[in-house]
């Protein structure tokens, strides 16, 4: 890790009044190359998860190691639904949108908050990289996908139905 990036990463965190953790960055731990989102995670000594809880941290409290969403039984540690004997893959943030959908317990979870939790984005940020895996997960959990029962839309972010 260059020098260079490692101390503008701790005056940036000083700038802006951000706890670093032991009031330094551990240059090992940046050897493995991490994203700048967990880079900036650890600078604040917290999780970027503005509705409390990080995806992580969500896995592992599912009771029993699954739980029921619609006709599947999903398993977050795993990172798979499972339908009669019958395995779907997720991806890490598809499996992280589930888990942050779930903890919402099928109240509305704001677009800015699922981008906050799942990627750790600031507020204002424009992309369309939460739609994209809205769609593309959304291929695999509803029977209609244009028509879904399953992951539903809302004006300003999704819910989940999990017994449609």
């Amino acid at each position: 890790m260059d020098s260079w990036l490692l101390t503008f990463l701790q005056e940036t965190a000083r700038r802006q009044n951000l706890p670093l953790e032991g009031d330094s960055i551990d240059p090992v731990w940046l050897e493995g190359q991490p994203r700048i989102g967990a880079i900036l995670d650890r600078i604040s000594g917290a999780g970027t998860a503005s509705i409390g809880r990080t995806p992580r941290h969500l896995a592992q409290n599912v009771a029993g190691g699954s739980v029921a969403l619609g006709p599947y039984q999903f398993f977050p540690a795993e990172g798979y639904l499972d339908r009669d004997g019958q395995q779907t893959r997720l991806t890490e943030k598809e499996r992280d949108i589930l888990l942050v959908l779930l903890d919402a317990s099928g109240g509305l979870v704001l677009r800015r908050d699922l981008l906050d939790s799942v990627w750790g984005y600031a507020s204002g940020v424009e992309t369309h990289t939460l739609e994209t895996h809205i769609y593309r997960l959304r291929q695999k959990i509803e029977i209609d996908p244009a028509r879904p029962q399953i992951l539903l839309t809302a004006e300003e972010g999704y819910a989940l139905n999990s017994a449609p």
